[in-house]
């Protein structure tokens, strides 16, 4: 299930989600969002939702339907205030919730900080911002829809990706900005395969655990960390993930084991 613009980006992934169903007695359609009616007429058996509004998940689940990922992780993780406030306690740079230019007043002390959207994704509007005039420019491109305005990490400009298929590490990718501290491939990062170290498994494991316990677990996602003086922090945890980094760098094909792992919970 998609919306249609994000189908538009998305068309490989659907086509070999597709192809990897059907080896499987698994017919999959691709269903737009804009299309859907409740009650349904004709219930599916399952929907892999690849939108961010967890309203129609919650409408999809209320109709008995599983739902990967689910009403829960698709509210949790596609609202980064909501990520920061689920995940307390774990290791996460100071966030401010910013939902007014007068909300957040910086000392000169605090600078430079990150600015981003609170409904973003993929980079979208994530500026950093040096100094007031820069941190005021920033927020006017954003509200009155929520920002956040964050300590910038140490290791800024490099972040890890944790591929995760319901509560299992498969991969990382480590991604590097050209320039600046948007890191995002489709943004023009550099990206290396990385093995997880124990420190990052740890917080990874901390993070599915939390989701968990929660009643929310990760089908499949991306746990994204920064670096704070080299030990791994939180940075956001990615609903609809993308996978062209990993098909880019190795072999392992995700979808598969994503169509695989959901055909036996069926």
């Amino acid at each position: 299930m998609y919306d249609a613009g994000d189908y538009e980006d998305n068309r490989m992934f659907a086509a070999h989600m597709q192809d990897k169903a059907q080896p499987l007695g698994l017919e999959l359609q691709v269903v737009f969002t804009h299309t859907l009616a409740f009650p349904l007429h004709t219930q599916p058996d399952f929907v892999i939702s690849r939108q961010r509004n967890p309203k129609i998940s919650q409408a999809l689940e209320r109709e008995g339907i599983p739902v990967f990922n689910s009403a829960k992780v698709c509210k949790i993780c596609n609202d980064k205030r909501a990520t920061h406030a689920f995940l307390q306690g774990l290791p996460q740079m100071e966030t401010h919730f910013v939902d007014s230019d007068a909300t957040y007043q910086p000392t000169d002390d605090t600078y430079p900080l990150v600015i981003k959207p609170a409904l973003g994704h993929g980079g979208d509007r994530v500026v950093l911002a040096e100094n007031e005039a820069e941190l005021r420019g920033a927020l006017a491109a954003i509200l009155p829809k929520p920002a956040l305005v964050q300590e910038t990490a140490s290791g800024a400009g490099r972040d890890l990706r944790v591929y995760v298929l319901f509560g299992n590490i498969v991969a990382a990718v480590m991604r590097t900005a050209k320039e600046g501290i948007v890191s995002n491939y489709k943004r023009g990062g550099t990206i290396e395969l990385h093995t997880v170290t124990e420190a990052e498994t740890a917080l990874v494991s901390k993070i599915l655990q939390r989701f968990a316990e929660h009643g929310a677990p990760l089908s499949f996602a991306g746990v994204d960390m920064l670096y704070q003086d080299g030990k791994p922090v939180v940075s956001e945890v990615e609903d609809v993930v993308g996978s062209r980094m990993l098909y880019q760098l190795s072999d392992i094909d995700i979808i598969d084991l994503y169509i695989q792992e959901i055909a036996k919970r069926l």
